[in-house]
């Protein structure tokens, strides 16, 4: 069998590449390069693979997103639905998230956006007293695999937090919010962890009116899509809004342009996407272990549900 890779958004490629070979050591892996084999590729690594490319794997059996995400695949001309999707759901990338979020809720929390603004200015800015994770509310916008990771590890550190899902569930200690009772979920929050998937229903939702129910002292950390946040009115929030902050991973546009407004907001953070980088060994050998479960049973059930786009 063979299996094409293709990424030229991660790092360390050439492990990812050692990384596959060391547990598909039987299979064949080529790149975009080893055009010649298109027709021999059965499964495809991939993350933002050209839609001319994939038009060229006649044969193509499974895709395996590199990452929570399978947007870069959607909406790709030449993607055939009957075609399943793997996305990695792993361990060790819900660790890194919740710590990414952690990081950024302590940021708000302990005052230090308000201090590094200050240390720029050599201004000492007397004491500020933090808020109690008692006393904080955070609310997570779409609970998934990854958003159930980050609540869990807020639970055993004595925060509240409640949850906005487009289904009803039950998650222990996590009050979720449903349907039309968003707009209570936003006005209950003191922080909002937005980590949904891009679809057409999530398409700028966090727009003006959104922000506008959210606490005047509170803050947003988006580490889902960037096009699920109507950039415009978040600026103008930030800018009328002098103690509400944004901790933003994403954007419609990557990399951010120089020009971009938000570089000099002092009431926001910028990180690279960074919040769930992939881990390169246990996310492979997550594959493997899909892999030798279709071997084994003849059968594969898609993770992405095409009617919800994600």
């Amino acid at each position: 069998m063979t299996i094409l890779f293709h990424n030229t958004t991660f790092d360390k490629i050439d492990v990812w590449k050692k990384t596959i070979k060391k547990y598909f050591k039987n299979e064949n892996l080529i790149t975009i390069k080893d055009y010649k084999k298109f027709d021999e590729v059965k499964y495809a690594i991939i993350w933002n693979l050209p839609d001319e490319i994939l038009s060229k794997l006649k044969n193509l059996k499974i895709i395996y997103s590199m990452g929570a995400g399978v947007d870069h695949i959607l909406k790709l001309k030449n993607y055939n639905k009957k075609i399943p999707i793997i996305r990695i759901k792993d361990e060790q990338m819900g660790e890194r998230i919740a710590n990414y979020s952690l990081a950024q809720i302590l940021n708000y929390q302990l005052n230090f956006k308000i201090f590094q603004n200050s240390q720029i200015k050599k201004y000492w800015s007397g004491e500020r007293t933090p808020i109690d994770n008692k006393n904080l509310t955070v609310g997570i916008f779409g609970l998934g695999f990854l958003g159930k990771h980050i609540a869990g590890l807020l639970n055993k550190l004595n925060y509240n937090v409640i949850a906005y899902k487009k289904s009803s569930t039950k998650v222990k200690n996590v009050k979720i919010y449903t349907g039309k009772n968003i707009i209570t979920f936003i006005k209950n929050s003191d922080v909002i962890i937005s980590i949904l998937p891009s679809t057409f229903q999530t398409h700028n939702i966090i727009d003006k009116k959104f922000l506008n129910m959210m606490k005047k002292h509170s803050c947003l950390i988006n580490i889902g899509r960037g096009n699920t946040i109507e950039e415009k009115d978040l600026l103008n929030h930030l800018k009328k809004n002098k103690n509400f902050f944004a901790y933003l991973d994403v954007f419609k546009n990557e990399p951010l342009k120089t020009n971009s407004q938000f570089w000099k907001l002092p009431n926001v953070t910028i990180t690279p996407h960074v919040a769930g980088v992939t881990a390169i060994e246990s996310s492979v050998k997550y594959m493997y272990s899909v892999y030798k479960n279709i071997k084994m049973n003849k059968k594969v059930k898609s993770d992405v549900n095409l009617s919800n786009g994600y």
